[in-house]
């Protein structure tokens, strides 16, 4: 079925605006993979939605605001992806790496942002720890990982409020 290009239109300032590219794409009645599409056509024709959408948030919000949204953005995603791996049925020193794995991205992520964001770099090393110990138990007792999993939403939560800008 084809679209309008009105339709098109909308779905990027949707995202371009914030929306996640599938929640524009249902808001505007077609399919993400349409969406993605029309997203990956426009990138080749030099539209790209990403940088479009990143000057938005700049000129919006200013940098400050800009600097949380990534953050909180990150956060959430590893707040998903430790959810999903609560509920998945893999065997436990497989969920034990892929956690270390994660703590790993978030650590790497909190320790470059803290060179743009100062304010950040005391996040940063708190995250780093809590990665250190992760890693740790991954290696060394991997049930006392398991029973830490639980906590890391909290704990990260906690460590945000303390040492967040």
């Amino acid at each position: 079925m084809a679209h309008s290009q009105e339709t098109r239109e909308r779905v990027r300032q949707l995202y371009i605006e914030g929306m996640p590219l599938n929640g524009a794409a249902i808001t505007c009645g077609v399919s993400y993979d349409t969406a993605r599409e029309w997203k990956r056509l426009a990138k080749a024709k030099g539209d790209d939605w990403d940088t479009a959408r990143a000057a938005y948030r700049i000129s919006d919000q200013g940098l400050d605001d800009l600097n949380k949204q990534l953050v909180e953005d990150f956060a959430r995603q590893v707040i998903t992806t430790t959810r999903e791996l609560e509920e998945a049925q893999i065997a436990a020193a497989d969920k034990a790496s892929l956690l270390a794995q994660l703590a790993d991205a978030y650590a790497k992520f909190s320790k470059s942002f803290s060179r743009i964001n100062p304010h950040f770099s005391g996040l940063s090393v708190a995250l780093d720890t809590l990665k250190t110990i992760a890693d740790h138990l991954r290696v060394h007792d991997p049930a006392a990982l398991k029973a830490l999993q639980p906590h890391f939403e909290t704990v990260g939560a906690t460590l945000g409020k303390r040492y967040g800008a």
